[in-house]
């Protein structure tokens, strides 16, 4: 049993997806409008697309030239004198799929609802074929097992699924706007035939002497004619196929189901298109014609001997009966269901000079049974005219960049043809009298013909760009337009040449409706040069927009309240030269910046001076009186002198207290003294000789201390800085029985304490 799987792939060809002017775009693109009106393809021809061939290996890994005991040969890999087998089983370290697949449009047409539908249907006949390989499998078989070595590995990896089945398709894509476009298609299937393997659960453990399978598994079929045959111990025999039964038989569905189609499309750029779409989402449900073979439970395979190079040995029909034996029939068959293979395509092009030139990417994803598979295309796409397109690609598949696909779409008329080839074999080798394509892998060729009606050179509005390529079709009449057909917008700001009144914003500059700058302040400056955007409405701004700032202080001239600030000079939030001391003087012109609050100041803002004598008036305590500092700007004063001499030069009217004009001078001195220095505190003490009463004389001493203090009280003096006390005639300081010594002793005396 040669173990080469056979892989269904989606098969209509990837260059379909770039092609516009073909009306059958929209089975690989389900949001794309055919150009025309109504199209309608010719029954059985419409479209013919087979595909087939498997991920891993060329022809050249199986098939090689050698020279043999002096013969040309064409030997197989596993030929004991090929050198291939090494190759083939590197390769066999990925999982395997091989792929052959057709259909065949019977009917198919599609017509346009209004402006912005279109309605497409078609039955066509299909089939799918699927078959994934774990690496293990084959490995063991070609490269045998080691001794003493034991394989393991899940059985569930392997799985195949063969369809054959009828397609009933009904689409409608709209287009949402002059970027969006959408489409979506919904196919009831007719299942005619299928086999499909189910190995949800097997293990298998494999020695060089034996291999033990555990689990269950099945393969189902549904095919008109086909039976399975049993053995005498009820086991998988053989297999039976009635040849002589009617065509008409396999048009019976023996299964239904149904699957579904969607797309999106998105013009992002005039020049530049995203696509996206799904295909056959779906399944079918097989009901009719049922065979049913399992596996359940233990098989214990004892191995089979043989000798690989021997071509006389028929060992693949000792493996067939073997693999007979693990299965037994199922006598009363289960319904089923098999998914279809699901394709998901991204891509995107870029055209230019009016489309007649675009670069295309297409990513395609393949998902069958759990697995998944990559396959990219990058792609060059010409259509120099309406009636023809061409597209050349170069195709990476499984992670290797393989051939080059090319495609043709002819308009002649109302007739239109198309064919396509992808993975295109370049190389070939010689295989006695034949030639192959030695390194490719797989390929995909498509026909088709149908008839296009509706599809003149329309000009809606008159622009010189045919309404199927104008992505604004209703562009007013005289407006220049660019190559797809929308107003010129040169600046690309997105508004219109038109209606641009400045139509040479730089790029990228946010603009107003009618294509100028946006100047949110509205100062005439735009705001992408502006560097003062908030400025408010009526001020003044410089060539970058910002408020005007005559004296270069930083307060702008509509804050300033003094603009003409010498440069340099510290300011305050009104753009006035500061004034530490609020004296009224700025700093910058102030001599005495710290002079206290409230002090009157100079010119120069230092605190007044009157009589000039150093100390200010604030501090001078004789501010009209030239002094000094040290007597707090009063006339320097010889305290001692004033003491000394106010012993005897303070006179009193005989017998009273009241103070003789002489004194006064005296008593001046004394109080400008205690203003000077607040911090002193007088004792003033009243004497008097011993003539008369002692209680008399000592009454008349305080009356005329308090006499002297009520005097420095008057100029000044507190009188909580005074104390007085009269002593009479107790404290002579001279004798008493002479004039002249009682003279001395009526005296006034003062103590300082300081």
């Amino acid at each position: 049993m040669m173990l080469l799987p056979w892989v269904a792939s989606a098969q209509l060809s990837n260059t379909l997806f770039f092609d516009k002017l073909n009306p059958r775009q929209h089975k690989v693109s389900p949001a794309s409008q055919p150009v025309g009106k109504f199209y309608i393809g010719m029954p059985g021809v419409s479209t013919i697309a087979v595909s087939g061939g498997n991920s891993r290996f060329t022809f050249r890994d199986l098939v090689e030239n050698k020279e043999v005991n002096g013969e040309q040969r064409t030997l197989l890999f596993m030929d004991k004198d090929a050198d291939g087998m090494q190759n083939f089983l590197d390769k066999l370290k990925f999982k395997e799929r091989v792929f052959a697949a057709y259909q065949v449009d019977l009917i198919d047409f599609g017509f346009r609802i209004k402006e912005k539908g279109y309605f497409t249907f078609g039955i066509s006949n299909r089939m799918q074929t699927m078959m994934i390989i774990p690496h293990q499998i084959p490995a063991i078989v070609f490269e045998g097992m080691a001794n003493h070595e034991v394989y393991n590995f899940r059985v569930n990896k392997l799985s195949a699924s063969s369809s054959v089945f009828s397609e009933v398709a009904a689409g409608y894509s709209h287009k949402i706007n002059d970027k969006i476009s959408i489409g979506g298609k919904f196919k009831f299937l007719l299942g005619h035939a299928n086999v499909y393997t189910d190995f949800y659960d097997l293990d298998m453990t494999g020695t060089e002497d034996e291999w033990h399978f555990l689990g269950d598994a099945s393969i189902h079929g549904s095919v008109p004619g086909l039976r399975f045959v049993p053995n005498e111990d009820h086991q998988f025999g053989e297999v039976e196929y009635d040849e002589d039964q009617p065509i008409s038989t396999f048009v019976k569905p023996r299964g239904h189901g149904m699957a579904i189609d969607f797309g999106v499309n998105y013009q992002i750029l005039p020049e530049l298109k995203v696509s996206a779409s799904i295909l056959d989402l779906g399944f079918v449900r097989w009901k009719k014609d049922l065979l049913q073979v399992d596996v359940k439970g233990d098989f214990v395979y004892d191995g089979v001997q043989f000798d690989i190079n021997d071509d006389t040995t028929k060992y693949y029909k000792h493996y067939g009966e073997e693999l007979e034996n693990m299965y037994k029939i199922n006598d009363n068959p289960d319904k089923y269901s098999s998914a279809l293979a699901t394709k998901l395509n991204v891509g995107a092009e870029y055209s230019l000079w009016e489309d007649r030139v675009g670069f295309g990417f297409l990513s395609t994803t393949y998902f069958f049974r759990r697995t998944a598979w990559e396959e990219f295309v990058l792609s060059t796409n010409f259509r120099p005219c309406r009636f023809v397109s061409l597209s050349l690609s170069y195709n990476m598949f499984d992670g290797e960049w393989n051939n080059l696909n090319a495609g043709m779409n002819l308009n002649l008329g109302p007739v239109n043809l198309y064919a396509s080839l992808d993975h295109i074999p370049l190389k070939y080798a010689k295989i006695e009298d034949y030639k192959i394509p030695s390194n490719t892998r797989f390929m995909r060729a498509n026909v088709g013909l149908a008839f296009l009606f509706g599809t003149r050179k329309r000009d809606k509005d008159k622009d010189g760009v045919p309404d199927k390529y104008d992505l604004c079709p209703e562009t007013l009449p005289g407006v220049e337009v660019d190559s797809v057909g929308c107003p010129k917008d040169t600046d690309k700001d997105g508004i219109p040449d038109y209606l641009d009144k400045c139509p040479d914003t730089p790029n990228g500059v946010n603009v107003d409706p009618l294509g100028c700058p946006v100047d949110s302040d509205g100062d005439g400056v735009a705001d992408y040069l502006d560097k003062c955007p908030d400025t408010p409405d009526d001020v003044k701004v410089d060539s970058v927009g910002c408020p005007f700032d005559t004296d270069g202080d930083g307060v702008p001239d509509y804050l300033d309240k003094c603009s003409n600030t010498p440069e340099g000079v510290n300011v305050d939030s009104l753009g006035c030269p500061v004034d530490t001391d609020g004296d009224g003087i700025f700093d910058y012109l102030d001599k005495c910046p710290n002079t206290p609050e409230g002090v009157k100041v100079d010119s120069l803002g230092c605190p007044i001076d009157t009589d000039g004598d150093g100390v200010p008036d604030y501090l001078d305590n004789c501010p009209e009186e030239a002094g000094v500092d040290s007597n707090k700007g009063c006339p320097e004063i010889n305290m001692k002198q004033v003491f000394k001499k106010a012993l005897t030069g303070i006179q009193f009217e005989t017998g009273k207290t009241v103070i003789k004009r002489s004194s006064y001078p005296i008593l001046n001195d004394i109080a400008k003294i205690m203003k000077n220095n607040p911090s002193y505190k007088l004792y003033i003490v009243g004497h008097t000789d011993n003539v008369g009463n002692p209680k008399w004389n000592k009454k008349l001493s305080l009356g005329r201390a308090n006499s002297v203090k009520n005097y420095l009280k008057r100029k000044g003096v507190a009188a909580s800085r005074m104390e007085t006390s009269g002593l009479g005639d107790t404290m002579p300081i001279k004798t008493n029985k002479t004039a002249a010594g009682r003279a001395k002793n009526r005296r006034v005396e003062f103590e300082v304490e300081y």
